[in-house]
């Protein structure tokens, strides 16, 4: 005769402190199985997109808080490019932890508050991350939870996809997975980002180590520019000087990424010069007037364009029977810092809107080059081709979404190229009108005249953001385990179809083991 005692979820106290719960049976003659919970604890920590982040002034007033489309519209909807200028600035804003926190977990607000879910996008990622932490740890479910039907289930037609063992499933049982999120300023550039992924990793990973869990590595997953962060984390700040000591790279188990612009994405050129499409284009800026009064100084956004490895002649414009691709060498001086012609990258005079009368346009150019040259060609030339060793990734492939891979500028008069530049006085993003885009068709000496020129529809599959050529990318290194194409993914919403939630949980538990050989391994 036995008396079983079950284990029943734990709760969490205001300082995270774990309580451990039973419910004590009648006597009877069963067999007893006791399901304990583990102390070793491996936090998973979410990094966002691209405006995917809460900001606040550097004295706490919040201006990008993302708990709702109405509020959204209600702060941005009717702001000008000045006031857009303004308000967000990289050097005077910071990470906002006062979202709204979503319910559904067994968690209190302040303990969720503590693992970052307040710093990011209430109305993108809640729901996800209320799921992923209900999927982790569901120990009370654990014969019956997603990860048993993943042992017969494949989460994906695809290379190096397959159903999980027995084995692989038992083992993640052993470990907490803690579901973290780390917002960020996307208004800097990624490498900041990286460093401040840096600190909270550090601080997560000691919480737990004070409430003497054993805890020493984390798994990151990304969304979008989240991927770029986190690379840039493991791979490129790993090896800097200052943080070598603090084992970056070993600090990560592995990473899932989720619609990553890999290599870039040509509709950031797209946006800078006709502004951002459909209602999100309301709030985050409809014209190039009012995106580039912001992203023209916003390092994190335009190291999203595409890079060299994107490769070249992705610009193309057409002009009766003559073409023309761009790039032929390098994006850096052939379209993102060309100044006259009107297919450069932005309009120097809308760079800087609080300056009406254009006194300081040389020095506004000056800064937006350093921006192009110094973080962002740097960027694009460390990061390439380095991925952590233990990477999963998926992507959108769907013609129903379809993305700019190339970029095509149509014409339908000839002989209408010209030799010579334009001038000051011909900037074509104060022209733009909708889908179009107006150029002098003659020199200012002439009389004055003007071509329209129109962009043609997206045309690569994709997510709707980022087309199959950049999601695909990481296909090719020997690092990356699986890069799974989904169809019917969306790019801002892109964790929130069954299948890519059930693509993610697969890669953790396949991620997850790898404690073989760490000090969170159970030996004997």
């Amino acid at each position: 005769m036995v008396t079983i005692e079950r284990i029943i979820p734990p709760t969490y106290d205001e300082d995270g402190h774990v309580s451990f719960h039973s419910v004590t049976s009648p006597p009877d003659d069963s067999t007893a199985v006791c399901y304990m919970i583990p102390t070793r604890v491996i936090p998973v920590i979410f990094v966002p997109g691209v405006m995917g982040s809460n900001l606040t002034t550097l004295d706490n007033k919040a201006v990008w808080l993302l708990d709702s489309a109405g509020k959204m519209a209600r702060d941005w909807v009717g702001k000008d490019a000045s006031v857009r200028k303004m308000i967000l600035d990289p050097n005077n804003t910071k990470v906002h932890d006062g979202g709204i926190i979503p319910t559904g977990t067994r968690h209190s607000e302040i303990e969720l508050r503590r693992r970052g879910w307040g710093t990011v996008s209430y109305m993108s990622y809640g729901e996800s991350l209320v799921w992923l932490e209900n999927a982790l740890n569901d120990f009370d479910t654990c014969k019956t939870g997603v990860r048993s039907e993943l042992v017969s289930q494949l989460v994906a037609q695809a290379p190096g996809v397959e159903t999980l063992t027995h084995d692989e499933v038992g083992l993640s049982y052993k470990y907490r997975f803690p579901v973290h999120a780390v917002g960020y300023n996307w208004l800097q550039g990624n490498e900041d980002s990286a460093k401040h992924l840096h600190a909270k990793i550090q601080e997560f990973v000691n919480h737990y180590i004070k409430l003497q869990f054993r805890c020493e590595k984390v798994i990151l997953v990304t969304h979008s520019m989240g991927g770029l962060v986190a690379r840039y984390y493991s791979e490129v700040l790993s090896q800097d000087p200052d943080f070598q000591a603090f084992g970056l790279r070993e600090k990560v188990l592995g990473i899932v990424h989720g619609v990553m612009p890999t290599i870039g994405a040509a509709a950031i050129y797209k946006r800078m010069k006709l502004g951002i499409e459909g209602t999100t284009g309301l709030v985050a800026g409809s014209n190039a007037e009012k995106v580039t009064a912001v992203l023209s100084s916003a390092p994190g956004p335009l190291q999203l364009l595409p890079s060299s490895e994107y490769g070249m002649g992705w610009l193309k414009i057409k002009d009766g029977n003559k073409t023309m691709s761009l790039p032929a060498k390098d994006p850096y001086s052939e379209i993102y810092t060309e100044r006259q012609e009107w297919w450069g990258l932005i309009d120097d005079q809308l760079i800087n809107p609080l300056d009406p009368e254009k006194k300081t346009l040389e020095n506004d150019w000056r800064e937006f080059e350093d921006i192009i040259w110094d973080q962002v060609a740097k960027f694009h030339t460390v990061m390439r081709g380095k991925y952590h060793p233990q990477t999963y990734a998926f992507y959108g492939a769907s013609d129903m979404y379809k993305a700019y891979g190339n970029i095509g500028w149509t014409h339908s008069s000839s002989s209408l190229f010209s030799d010579y530049r334009t001038g000051e006085s011909a900037q074509a993003s104060n022209l733009q009108k909708g889908s179009h885009i107006l150029r002098p068709a003659a020199p200012p000496d002439r009389a004055s005249r003007t071509a329209q020129f129109h962009l043609a529809k997206p045309e690569e599959a994709g997510d709707g953001t980022v087309s199959v050529r950049s999601g695909k990318a990481p296909a090719s290194s020997k690092n990356v385990k699986a890069c799974v194409p989904y169809l019917g993914v969306e790019h801002e919403p892109a964790y929130t179809p069954n299948t890519t939630r059930r693509f993610t949980l697969w890669a953790i538990t396949k991620i997850a083991q790898n404690v073989k050989g760490t000090s969170l391994e159970y030996l004997g």
